[in-house]
């Protein structure tokens, strides 16, 4: 889709068209909005979680140029079903997955590079141990959680009390990418918002559910239930061989 006033360099085209060759190739992706400046795609892990990959151009402003930052800015949102990254509601959180290592790649690529790992995020998991918090928490307590990041899990409570320095997740190094859509780096240090918007109730949601979506509930309901049979079997396991010495 072109958009007047934004144009792709060449390698940025060529980059897209992979993009769409790999979505329309794979039923686990699927475009949300595509544009030039703008692309979303959804994908779905073998791990039956779900991911909204975003990349958005960034504005030509001079606070950008001093920083040097990269022309494109990049948030993925984790969900536990489907239904929770199409309306964005309150079972999300953000992931702070570090693409500045590929820098030097056109910007389709990153996102081509993104929905692959995030497809195969079991495996991705076992190299990022934040995608695999992510992966094993339950889907009540992403409620609580707003973003994944390799030093800690950030909650929504960590700004229940006024808090006077910046939130560790703030705490950007220079030419780092941050991993909020709304945070902008022409801020200084004072002007940075001190956490999230003020209000956290959850978007209201459609009245009625798809044959899909119910089936995606059952077989999460299943694997949950799953995994907290294994560990209670494996405290009692504990408790006996404690008990026998």
């Amino acid at each position: 889709m072109a958009e007047k006033g934004v144009e792709l360099t060449t390698p940025e085209r060529r980059s897209l068209e992979l993009v769409r060759s790999i979505v329309e190739a794979n039923p686990w992706a699927e475009f949300v909005f595509e544009s030039n400046s703008l692309v979303r795609i959804r994908v779905k892990g073998q791990s039956l979680r779900w991911y909204l990959v975003e990349a958005r151009l960034r504005g030509p402003t001079p606070q950008e140029a001093f920083f040097q930052l990269q022309r494109w800015q990049y948030v993925v949102t984790g969900g536990a079903r489907r239904r929770d990254v199409v309306h964005t509601n309150r079972h999300t959180a953000q992931l702070c997955l570090n693409t500045r290592q590929s820098s030097t790649m056109p910007f389709g690529d990153k996102v081509a590079a993104l929905c692959l790992s995030l497809h195969n995020d079991l495996i991705t998991a076992m190299t990022i141990p934040l995608l695999a918090q992510f992966i094993v928490c339950p889907r009540e307590e992403l409620a609580k959680i707003m973003v994944f990041q390799d030093e800690m899990v950030v909650y929504y409570s960590m700004f229940d009390d006024e808090i006077d320095h910046n939130p560790p997740f703030m705490d950007f190094e220079e030419g780092t990418e941050p991993m909020f859509g709304g945070s902008d780096f022409g801020h200084t240090p004072e002007e940075l918002p001190t956490g999230p918007p003020q209000e956290e109730h959850p978007q209201p949601e459609p009245p009625s559910l798809t044959d899909e979506e119910l089936e995606e509930m059952r077989l999460w309901d299943a694997y949950e239930q799953h995994m907290e049979d294994i560990a209670r079997r494996d405290e009692w396991d504990n408790r006996q061989d404690e008990y026998r010495r």
